[in-house]
């Protein structure tokens, strides 16, 4: 017995270049991208600026009704930027999907994130009264135990459920950067367990100072400001703020409802590398096993464009290149065209894999392929088709790639619905 049809009703997506599907393509289209400088104070002594692509955070107050908003400021989570892109995103795929939450509806949550909570606790810790002086003693935990709770992760889930009336089953995973496509799988698997009718799958990550200083320190941010996936000169991320959102459906319950498809979603292929937690293992080929894994599971249709993670790296994009030319030449195919979407909206970490998802099927309804942004200098060692203007062709089939820290490796396939 095959596996029931999972189609993709809805999708939405949060980035330097706007809110909402459309506003975001048509950044993409422009070519445009926005760095800017984020300031953090620390105290009135200390401040640390970095460079991200930059999201203007919703004002939650424009999105929900006020009786929905009281509890969400009572539970501080109106300030809690990854929470404000979680719901936002979610509700806007709602909406694209045309779908309504009632008390009947069984409609079911994967939440994906790489730290829910931890940004909040760390900014009380961080601009605590007397800065760098105060001791972190048994009274500063009792001052901020509430948040260590909320690190728990299960929290966010809880209120982002309620927030948006939901009734299924919920989920938080965290694959790092794999993170929305695990997500993807993990709904698709629900609606073909018969668990449930219809999954909301939302990732988001707010670049925090933190997670610069950390990246930074790995030498893994630009120092020129300029992300430029698989370029010869390419050297290193910036960071941006971003959420994306897919609604998964029952092929069934999207019938019923009459609801348009955007696209199905055709599987995954995921695999597990143990060697070393931010770097790839280059004798073990988990990543070309996973991208010829969804494509031989898939059958003989031919794959028009592949996104793959794309992060600016020296090393994670040779490695990459190495590996999707591995992979196409196991099957006796050509390689499609490649195109990388960080150069327009940054480094999204955890909610990379499903916002880049989400401009990938953007891609698949519009026919149209766009460039790789900053790829100006090919590197021979590289050796892919990279998209460098955008191109009309009919697409299909489209593969989105990620070799994620943490050994996570994950391949998807989206196919026009018939």
């Amino acid at each position: 017995m095959s596996a029931a049809k999972v189609c993709v009703t809805g999708t939405s997506m949060l980035t330097s270049l706007g809110i909402g599907n459309d506003e975001v393509w048509e950044g993409v289209l422009r070519q445009q991208n926005a760095i800017s400088e984020r300031t953090y104070h620390i105290d009135h002594r200390e401040h640390i600026c970095y460079p991200v692509h930059p999201i203007q955070l919703p004002d939650l107050r424009d999105w929900l009704p006020s009786p929905t908003y009281s509890w969400i400021e009572e539970a501080g989570l109106h300030q809690d930027a990854d929470f404000v892109l979680l719901l936002v995103a979610a509700m806007l795929a709602l909406r694209d999907a045309n779908l309504q939450v009632d008390d009947f509806s069984h409609v079911s949550l994967v939440l994906g994130h790489e730290n829910l909570g931890v940004v909040s606790l760390l900014d009380k810790l961080l601009t605590a009264d007397g800065g760098k002086e105060e001791a972190f003693t048994l009274r500063s935990f009792a001052k901020y135990q509430e948040n260590f709770f909320n690190i728990q992760s299960f929290p966010h889930l809880f209120y982002l459920a309620k927030a948006l009336g939901l009734k299924g089953m919920t989920l938080t995973i965290n694959n790092a950067c794999a993170t929305g496509l695990y997500g993807l799988e993990v709904g698709s698997r629900l609606i073909q367990s018969g668990q449930t009718d219809v999954v909301i799958v939302v990732c988001s990550d707010y670049s925090h100072v933190t997670e610069y200083l950390w990246l930074a320190q790995k030498g893994l941010i630009s120092p020129t400001g300029e992300l430029r996936p698989f370029d010869k000169n390419r050297n290193g991320s910036i960071l941006g703020d971003g959420a994306g959102a897919f609604v998964l459906e029952s092929a069934e319950h999207a019938r019923k409802r009459k609801a348009k498809v955007v696209c199905s979603y055709a599987g995954g292929y995921f695999k597990q590398e143990s060697w070393k937690m931010t770097l790839p293992d280059v004798t073990n080929h988990a990543y070309s096993e996973v991208i010829a894994g969804v494509i031989a599971k898939n059958g003989a249709m031919p794959v028009d464009l592949l996104v793959p993670h794309g992060a600016g790296s020296q090393l994670w994009d040779l490695y990459e290149a190495v590996e999707i030319r591995q992979a196409f030449s196991a099957l006796g195919r050509e390689i499609p065209p490649v195109t990388a979407f960080k150069g327009y909206i940054g480094h999204t970490l955890g909610a990379s894999g499903l916002v880049e998802s989400v401009l990938l099927v953007e891609s698949l309804k519009r026919n149209l392929l766009p460039p790789s942004l900053h790829y100006r200098q090919p590197d021979p060692k590289i050796g892919l088709p990279l998209v460098t203007e955008t191109v009309e062709k009919e697409l299909r089939t489209v593969l989105k790639a990620v070799s994620a820290y943490g050994g996570f490796y994950a391949a998807v396939l989206f196919q026009r619905d018939e």
